[in-house]
């Protein structure tokens, strides 16, 4: 089947809306009046069965709709009804120019995606260097302007690294390279790293860069042939600042759970907001929750079962700040029954009792209420 077969342009509008699964669409296409089942839309998406324009601009309709669920809407012209009435009628007519394309291969590695030092911000950095007897590591950076990052960037700040001097400067600089620069620098850097200056450049990448450029840093890490893998496997403690990386975290965890699924990151958006749940400041993790609109489809509800799940101490932080400050987006009676209905089955007493001994007496006994409503 060609390409820009109808059934191969609903197929990218799917993967654009986030890739929704075929329960999802078969929800989607219910509530609209007119439900496919899941292996009427399989068949459609893979062409083993003709498409009539009712099932196409219903596929379209719900496509549009999870998108917009996730927090990431789809361009209008991606989902114009007339454009798909036109495809269906005339699927052999040209391609118009809102046909939705194929993903596009790309050398993240090519010269012009590169990031080379700027003699303006480099000069700025030089001259700790030279107060502390760093010639040739200054004349190095001065030497880098023009050239790309990784042929001189990860010298100087291992050697900053082991004279104990301050290197950030440098990290931020090269923040904002290409994903696939942001590679080479790591493998650089982390050929010889003094005290975890990979771990730190990493950690400044995700906490500066655009929500959307972060799907595209992961993806990279894990497609090179080296060792950086390892970061993409701990992106999550690393942008949330957990354990060993210091360095806090970014107030727009919303933004990037949404760049996450539209890039089809399932697997990855479901660890972060699990931990978000688990382990973020009780503020951050009920902002972030109340920035993602309330949906059958959502993080929300992942983030908030999350964090009481995480334990007695956990829920008593979470309901804490819930009564203490006013966030945005988050209903306070709705959000406190939410939780704790989430609790652990088999552990509303004990919760009770813990929570009851903190002083939280009608949170304390909603819970004994509900381990008698709630069958085990």
């Amino acid at each position: 089947m060609a390409d820009d077969s109808l059934a191969n342009q609903l197929s990218r509008l799917r993967v654009r809306a986030g890739n929704p699964s075929l329960r999802d669409l078969e929800k989607l296409t219910d509530r609209q009046g007119r439900r496919m089942s899941r292996a009427s839309i399989q068949d459609k998406f893979s062409g083993v069965s003709g498409l009539k324009m009712v099932q196409v601009l219903a596929l379209v309709r719900a496509c549009a709709d999870y998108a917009h669920s996730i927090g990431a809407p789809l361009p209008p012209e991606y989902t114009d009804e007339q454009v798909w009435q036109e495809k269906v009628a005339h699927p052999t007519a040209p391609k118009n120019r809102h046909a939705i394309e194929p993903p596009r291969e790309t050398d993240p590695n090519a010269p012009r995606d590169q990031q080379t030092g700027d003699s303006s911000d480099l000069e700025t950095l030089i001259p700790p260097l030279i107060n502390a007897g760093m010639d040739d590591i200054a004349n190095l950076a001065r030497q880098g302007a023009g050239q790309p990052l990784e042929t001189w960037l990860p010298t100087v700040v291992v050697t900053l690294g082991y004279a104990h001097m301050d290197y950030q400067g440098f990290l931020n600089l090269a923040a904002h390279a290409p994903p696939g620069q942001i590679v080479k620098i790591l493998e650089s850097i982390g050929e010889d790293d003094p005290e975890n200056i990979g771990n730190r450049y990493f950690q400044t990448c995700l906490l500066t860069r655009h929500p959307s450029e972060i799907p595209k840093i992961l993806v990279a890490l894990r497609r090179s042939e080296g060792e950086s893998g390892w970061y993409a496997h701990n992106f999550v403690d690393a942008i949330l600042g957990k354990g060993d990386w210091l360095g806090g975290t970014r107030p727009d965890l919303a933004e990037v759970l949404r760049a996450l699924r539209a890039a089809t990151l399932k697997n990855d958006a479901d660890k972060l907001a699990e931990n978000i749940g688990l382990h973020a400041w009780p503020r951050i993790t009920l902002a972030t929750a109340g920035a993602i609109p309330e949906a059958f489809l959502g993080d929300r509800e992942l983030i908030l079962h999350a964090g009481s799940q995480g334990g007695p101490h956990r829920l008593m932080r979470l309901i804490n700040c819930l009564k203490t400050e006013q966030i945005e987006g988050i209903d306070l009676r709705r959000t406190l029954e939410y939780l704790l209905t989430a609790v652990p089955r088999g552990k509303y007493a004990d919760f009770s009792r813990i929570l009851n001994d903190a002083g939280m007496k009608s949170e304390a006994q909603r819970l004994l209420e509900l381990e008698k409503e709630i069958p085990f």
